[in-house]
């Protein structure tokens, strides 16, 4: 395995396709081989739209929350925004760290997530259900990435398996509201 530690000369990637257009990938310092890197990032890219769905699909949880665990909900459905936020962040920048541009904008979350979050209000039971919906599809392709991420970038791969684990506790927490 190579060390990922900064050193005075530099690499390039040529480029990396991203799903919408080519985007040509950033120097860095990073001394790690150019194809580890473009996996990497690559991989890194896959999840992001799904996390960012997933923040914006918990803040409208959040939002639109009635019934008796509404109180429960509302807060857990804005520490599970919050969250989500913050290892998106540190995915993305983790991407850029291996010198690959990221993409977030709406139209590529928007089709890369595929359903709808109901619109207007929810139960605490539905919004408990629709979003262990949405937990589910991105902890498996966070689960599906680890080898891979584990085989070309371990800094990646640890920011993985945090992401995982946060989704899988949310999960579980969520769950409880379903019973």
């Amino acid at each position: 395995m190579w060390p990922l530690t900064a050193r005075a000369g530099s690499a390039t990637l040529i480029s990396v396709n991203t799903d919408l257009e080519e985007a040509h990938m950033t120097t860095t310092t990073l001394d790690a081989p150019d194809t580890a890197r473009l996996t990497a990032a690559s991989t890194i890219q896959a999840m992001l739209p799904r996390l960012v769905a997933l923040t914006l699909d918990a803040k409208q949880a959040h939002w639109n929350v009635t019934g008796p665990g509404f109180v429960q909900l509302h807060a857990l459905t804005d520490e599970l925004a919050a969250d989500v936020r913050t290892w998106t962040d540190r995915l993305a920048e983790r991407a850029v760290a291996l010198g690959s541009p990221v993409d977030a904008r709406p139209a590529t979350v928007a089709a890369g997530t595929g359903r709808s979050f109901p619109n207007g209000w929810v139960t605490d039971r539905e919004a408990a259900v629709e979003l262990v919906g949405r937990i589910d599809p991105v902890a498996e392709l966070i689960h599906a990435s680890l080898a891979e991420l584990e085989l070309f970038d371990a800094v990646a791969h640890d920011a993985a398996i945090e992401t995982l684990e946060g989704l899988e506790k949310y999960r579980w927490m969520l769950l409880a509201h379903t019973r």
